[in-house]
């Protein structure tokens, strides 16, 4: 249980620490569409 509860932690700080990332350089449209395309992938393969 604790290996996920971390594994979830460095999970959405990545996404935090990509999302200021972006906020520097916005994305153009087709990044944008890639990125989400990938999290839906990994959200359906959990």
């Amino acid at each position: 249980m604790t290996y996920l509860n971390q594994f979830h932690k460095e999970a959405v700080e990545r996404k935090l620490r990509k999302i200021e990332e972006s906020m520097k350089s916005p994305m153009n449209s087709l990044d944008a569409a890639n990125y989400m395309k990938h999290n839906f992938e990994m959200a359906k393969s959990m």
